[in-house]
């Protein structure tokens, strides 16, 4: 089965050098001469929304069913950064699903819970790190310590690491 394929409106971005968004409104590839560059806005083909159109005359849209990119990312970061035991529960969860449940609906985005410390712990953290210089780098000779007194205040060492470059600029 032979399908070929239509070039719709441009979404170059044109604007991409400022941080922001424009495109230039041309509606339909034209087709040139010679070359690959559309007569009517100059864009290269590659730019043009790509429509598939099969023999028997029905239109398909290629490459991906995405209403957006936060869609595809969202979807991603659930496939692949779910633990095994989410990822088993979601596949059972998807037989299970009658095709009335959209994607959209399925999905939920597992935020990282934020970490909250006493007054304690950051007055004990302030105190430590401006021994330590405000730095961890090169602090291979007092790892053991770091890590001994990470866990009298209750911490993990990388939550420690985090706080301290997060507010060495705040209290240094």
């Amino acid at each position: 089965m032979q399908s070929s394929c239509l070039y719709k409106e441009c979404m170059r971005n044109h604007a991409a050098k400022l941080g922001s968004y424009a495109v230039d409104g041309c509606r339909e590839y034209s087709q040139p001469s010679t070359g690959d560059l559309c007569a009517a806005c100059g864009c290269h083909r590659s730019y043009h929304r790509r429509i598939e159109v099969q023999p028997s005359g029905q239109v398909t849209r290629a490459r991906f069913p995405f209403t957006s990119l936060r869609h595809v990312k969202q979807l991603a970061r659930l496939k692949w950064k779910a633990a095994p035991e989410d990822r088993e529960e979601r596949e059972e969860q998807e037989e299970e699903d009658t095709e009335e449940t959209s994607t959209e609906e399925r999905m939920t985005v597992k935020r990282r819970r934020k970490s909250k410390f006493t007054a304690e712990q950051r007055e004990a953290m302030r105190d430590y790190a401006a021994k330590l210089g405000w730095t961890l780098k090169d602090k291979r000779a007092v790892r053991e310590e770091i890590s001994v007194f990470c866990e009298r205040i209750g911490v993990t060492r990388y939550l420690f690491k985090t706080w301290v470059n997060n507010n060495k600029k705040f209290y240094h």
